[in-house]
């Protein structure tokens, strides 16, 4: 298997499935799942992301892909950010405080999902998907978009959980909603380009580095923030402007390496 996107190729989580550039802007063809590292033949031009693949379980394929720097050309890292589980032990969660991993250090370009870090920020290139172009009718005021593994037990709201690969069935749901609560990265992501307010219950660290915040609190509490949320009309343009000028970076490097 020749790879050239490796990200973590899992069509049973909506939000892993589509993070991956070579969905949305011309590179080299070959996705590959990371958890294949140690078999993958790595093209001339490796992208690896995006996706939460800065976590304890990604760090050993990760270092094993920095450690393969010199059978590549160029080694580029786009989107991706952290994902660890937090200590909830206190009653609320803690975000996470390290420094990203040093094996980034072995990438030409890296660019972070995760605002205001040392490294460039380029969110989830999902936002490039024109299924975001669409206007979507508002017919309730709260839903609840829930991890699979997750479950949000509030209220008898509409709800959802990123379980499957139906990107245009999730932003139908965010979309219908004023209000979305949520403990999924993509869930609040998705809702944010959609211009809907966010209340995030955090369940790992990557929600706490978003470039358009949301509210974020416990879930005993979530009815006393609420009215707190608020919407980012110019979110959409802005995260896709960061990642088209990541691709023509990322272009000029590959061209200069060819």
């Amino acid at each position: 298997m020749t790879a050239s996107n490796i990200f973590r190729r899992d069509a049973t989580n909506v939000g892993d499935w589509h993070c991956a550039p070579v969905r949305y802007f011309s590179l080299p063809a070959g996705e590959a799942d990371i958890l294949d590292s140690e078999k993958l033949t790595l093209a001339p031009h490796v992208v690896v992301g995006g996706g939460g693949l800065i976590a304890k379980t990604f760090h050993p394929h990760m270092e094993r892909l920095a450690a393969r720097r010199a059978e590549a050309r160029t080694l580029v890292a786009w989107g991706i950010g952290e994902s660890e589980n937090v200590d909830r032990s206190g009653g609320f969660v803690q975000p996470y405080d390290g420094d990203f991993p040093a094996y980034l250090d072995a990438f030409d370009l890296v660019g972070v999902r995760d605002f205001g870090t040392r490294h460039r920020w380029v969110p989830c290139v999902s936002c490039m998907s024109d299924i975001f172009d669409a206007e979507y009718p508002v017919n309730t005021e709260i839903c609840v978009y829930e991890h699979k593994r997750i479950p949000l037990p509030i209220g008898d709201f509409p709800r959802l959980t990123n379980a499957g690969d139906d990107l245009g069935a999730v932003v139908r749901f965010l979309g219908s909603a004023e209000i979305v609560i949520t403990n999924s990265y993509h869930g609040a992501y998705w809702a944010t380009l959609l211009g809907r307010r966010v209340v995030v219950i955090p369940a790992m660290s990557k929600v706490y580095r978003f470039a358009h915040p949301p509210v974020i609190c416990r879930l005993e509490s979530w009815k006393k923030f609420v009215d707190l949320a608020q919407s980012y009309p110019a979110a959409l343009d802005e995260c896709r402007n960061a990642n088209r000028q990541f691709f023509k970076d990322v272009a000029a490097l590959q061209s200069a390496r060819s």
